[in-house]
């Protein structure tokens, strides 16, 4: 009776999915000191190979005349992906975009904060309270650890470093808690070249740490995966996904514990039921695996 019950409620998950048809999803690009136009097409790819989603990209224009006329209609989606980072060029959205994505994750919408996405816009203050965390100087804002029993431990600003990060590489990552997005994975495994930020900084308010791993420099744990409520919207932010402009086939793209992630932070993000199916080389808790 149980297992009749465990498939019956799979099939109205899966009722629910395709009744709700494909959720929306627009991916904004346009400027980033890391290949902005490769990792976008990553995301694509994953998502049309995943399945269930329908994909847009907003580029953010270089022609100021066009840049007059760019208002990404956020609320026609589920779901936007972040993919700016103006670390380098400095470049802001008009302050009527920056509006109005306040107002749509306010009202409901879900922002994946994706990568060196976290690193932009520090004067922005509605963006910091969206992404809770960021790459941000030591007396921006609260830094989070996690301690060996997986207590969260907030530094407040002034204490500890500047947000930095040491070399790429594979981590053991260990996740808090089962929140949907991580439905039926091991509690650690061995993610694929991916940076840990040590000391990210910011409001934090209303954030909850989904997963960890060590810092080379400091061995202190700090989180890899985060979300944050912003009014009735959905915020979800990690390190994971790096793509430099050196990198024909980056590796962060190719973990198959990082590509069985991404749709699955779009459906929780879309308030869709998350997929719970673990691929057969999802990573091991000493090896990471590529797709």
């Amino acid at each position: 009776m149980r297992s009749k019950a465990i498939w019956a409620s799979l099939l109205v998950a899966g009722a629910a999915v395709a009744d709700a048809g494909d959720a929306r999803v627009l991916i904004v690009d346009g400027f980033s000191n890391h290949d902005w136009r490769h990792t976008t097409r990553a995301i694509q790819s994953v998502l049309h190979q995943a399945g269930g989603f329908d994909v847009a990209v907003a580029t953010f224009p270089s022609d100021p005349a066009a840049l007059e006329q760019w208002n990404p209609a956020f609320s026609d989606y589920d779901v936007v992906i972040q993919n700016c980072n103006d670390i380098q060029s400095k470049t802001q959205w008009p302050r009527r975009v920056q509006a109005a994505l306040e107002t749509y994750v306010a009202n409901g919408g879900g922002l994946y904060v994706f990568h060196s996405a976290n690193n932009a816009f520090p004067d922005w203050p509605e963006y910091n309270r969206m992404i809770g965390l960021g790459w941000r100087n030591r007396n921006f804002g609260w830094a989070i650890t996690v301690d060996g029993a997986g207590t969260e431990v907030r530094i407040p600003a002034g204490e500890g470093e500047t947000t930095g990060h040491g070399k790429r590489r594979d981590v053991r990552v260990t996740r808090l808690g089962d929140h949907p997005i991580h439905a039926g994975l091991p509690r650690q495994w061995m993610a694929a070249d991916i940076e840990v930020y040590r000391y990210a900084r910011g409001p934090a308010e209303n954030l909850t740490v989904l997963s960890h791993a060590a810092d080379e420099k400091t061995g202190l744990h700090f989180p890899t995966e985060w979300t944050v409520a912003y009014g009735k919207g959905r915020v979800y932010s990690s390190t994971f996904g790096h793509v430099w402009r050196d990198q024909t086939d980056p590796e962060g793209m190719r973990c198959a514990g990082h590509r069985t992630l991404i749709p699955r932070i779009v459906q929780w993000l879309a308030k869709r039921p998350v997929d719970p199916a673990v691929p057969a080389d999802f990573p091991s808790t000493d090896s990471a695996r590529l797709q």
